[in-house]
């Protein structure tokens, strides 16, 4: 059982046979009790190369798979340490993690940015690479982390990793939609799959924790302010499994990631998206004015077409559609995006999601 304010990490011991006596300052702020595991804060005695981050909320369905992954592709030349950040989960995700010998941290009155953040301040590792708990590491991704790692360590001002990939049992909304996003030019890294250095971590002053969603992009942001790279690395190739697979979950998922954006009037005025689907809104009310209080069916052909036409436009700057029928998919699930966005705009909504996420 867990106080809603309290902050924890569980430090695991392998040793077996371990005498009672604790001797001296060698292994002061260290307790063992055979065959048990104890509560306690950490106290940071060395430096690692490598420090995993990745929050959690309920991913007891997908935290194991995602360790394990962890610890089979990590290259052995690397010291590293896996902190997993909990934001109040109800499923058995903890239960799971403690399982493991690596540190776990809680809280569930931050945002993700907050607890990735509370995860860092914990963190070893000179580089800091953040993961989600339902994305896997690849043979690829073991093979060039090397390389990606000394060229962090040359140039510690810069931000990498990839956008996720699809495995191959991936389904129509996946393919249609999100493969074709992974393989265009990216202006910020995702924080599914973000690798930067510590350095640079601190002189960014870690996520922006009054952000619900989009904390990966303002991050992406303030490191070009400070003449940081961006750099996508396809070679470091891992994948998602957390990609929607039905247009319900697809649905839910643009909802939220249009939080953020949608605040404020000022995040509002600074997200194209947002504007873009403002617009697309305001087509609908052109086209249900033509029809409702004008009867002009010329009103609302005019409307109802311009509605289309931005999802078309969408579907080809954006997604690179090039056939019939791909288009045709790609426009109704533009159609969806801009609705789901919309909604995430209007404040008593925007408000109503953000209370729900914290409850």
């Amino acid at each position: 059982m867990f106080d809603r304010n309290y902050i924890y990490e569980k430090n695991f011991t392998n040793v077996l046979n371990v005498k009672k006596e604790i001797f001296g300052v060698f292994i002061l702020n260290i307790f063992i009790l055979q065959g048990k595991t104890l509560n306690t804060r950490f106290k940071h005695v060395q430096d690692l190369d490598i420090s995993f981050i990745i929050p959690t909320y309920n991913e007891a369905k997908n935290i194991a798979n995602t360790l394990n992954n962890i610890i089979k592709y990590t290259p052995s030349e690397f010291r590293y340490e896996i902190i997993v950040a909990d934001n109040g989960s109800r499923d058995d995700t903890r239960d799971i993690v403690e399982e493991y010998n690596i540190s776990l941290v809680f809280n569930d009155l931050v945002t993700v940015g907050g607890l990735r953040n509370l995860a860092v301040r914990r963190a070893k590792g000179h580089i800091l690479i953040f993961i989600d708990a339902d994305v896997l590491l690849t043979e690829e991704w073991k093979k060039h982390i090397h390389k990606a790692v000394q060229s962090l360590k040359r140039d510690p001002l810069q931000i990498t990793g990839s956008k996720c990939g699809m495995p191959d049992d991936s389904g129509w909304l996946e393919n249609f939609w999100f493969k074709p996003l992974i393989e265009r030019k990216v202006k910020y890294i995702n924080s599914g799959h973000l690798i930067t250095t510590r350095e640079l971590f601190d002189r960014i002053n870690g996520f922006d924790e009054s952000l619900e969603t989009g904390e990966d992009y303002a991050f992406s942001q303030a490191a070009k302010a400070l003449n940081a790279k961006i750099v996508n690395n396809p070679e470091l190739l891992v994948w998602h499994k957390g990609y929607p697979k039905t247009l319900g979950q697809f649905m839910k998922r643009e909802i939220w990631h249009g939080v953020g954006e949608g605040k404020t009037l000022r995040t509002i005025k600074t997200s194209n998206v947002a504007m873009i689907s403002i617009l697309f809104a305001g087509l609908h009310g052109v086209f249900m004015v033509g029809i409702l209080v004008m009867g002009n069916l010329t009103v609302s052909i005019g409307g109802g077409g311009l509605i289309y036409g931005l999802c078309l436009f969408s579907a080809i700057y954006k997604h690179r559609v090039k056939t019939i029928p791909t288009m045709m998919i790609v426009s109704f699930l533009y159609y969806i995006y801009f609705a789901c966005r919309f909604l995430a705009c209007v404040p008593f909504l925007n408000l109503w999601l953000t209370a729900k996420h914290h409850r």
